[in-house]
């Protein structure tokens, strides 16, 4: 009885260990469907300002590859070709989906995956929108013709630019607490022309945060780098 006992107490011992090491587990399974990947290494690479870690590694065999480990914590990394970065993914536990086509890559399936993809997919339409937009502007100009239609173009130009910084401070907004938000300022931040200075959008996103977002490693460098001083 007694040893039956512990047995019993053995198999439930390891079930607790087995689960709590799946709590920090992560799993990616990726589809590539885009020419110059097969055999190819893929590799998760954390770039801080001192330090480059690499964390996983593997190769594509027939259009898919697979990676899984622990992690401590939820990590902005990128997903690399032969140590070149393809597309910036979040490391947090959960079973991650990548997904690498000819028109679109994308990683899904974890909390800050899905909003950092979300984002930009709404990003990527506003930009396409304004890119036709501002093409049709400049054929008209250099034609000469309709100047009114060229001028309400001019206007609808404006209207898609705020559209787009509208639909960024709402995502801030609703998400300064999370990791994909800090994400979304390095993104905007990493330009050349915000290298030594702010832009009204990023004062703007930056005068509405709190302080635990101001607090952020990346966010409290840019801030240090640019004198920022919320008003």
């Amino acid at each position: 009885m007694l040893k039956q006992c512990f047995k019993s107490m053995i198999s439930c011992v390891s079930l607790m260990l087995a689960l709590m090491s799946c709590t920090n587990c992560y799993k990616m399974d990726g589809v590539v469907e885009t020419l110059g990947y097969e055999g190819r290494e893929l590799s998760l690479v954390e770039f801080l300002p001192q330090q480059i870690t690499k964390f996983d590694s593997c190769r594509v065999v027939e259009g898919h590859f697979k990676m899984k480990g622990h992690i401590d914590s939820t990590r902005l990394v990128f997903l690399c070709k032969d140590g070149r970065p393809i597309i910036p993914l979040y490391m947090e536990k959960g079973h991650i989906r990548i997904s690498l086509q000819p028109t679109e890559m994308t990683a899904s399936g974890t909390r800050q995956n899905d909003l950092f993809y979300s984002f930009l997919k709404e990003k990527i339409a506003i930009d396409n929108h304004y890119e036709d937009l501002f093409q049709q502007s400049m054929r008209l100009s250099r034609r000469r013709i309709d100047p009114r239609k060229t001028e309400l173009l001019q206007d609808s130009l404006r209207i898609i630019v705020d559209e787009c910084e509208n639909m960024i401070c709402a995502f801030m907004a609703q998400n300064y607490s999370e990791p994909a938000a800090v994400g979304v300022f390095m993104m905007l931040s990493s330009s050349p022309s915000t290298s030594d200075d702010i832009s009204p959008l990023l004062r703007r996103i930056l005068d509405a945060a709190p302080d635990d977002f101001l607090s952020q490693s990346y966010v409290k460098g840019f801030v240090r780098r640019v004198g920022y001083e919320r008003n």
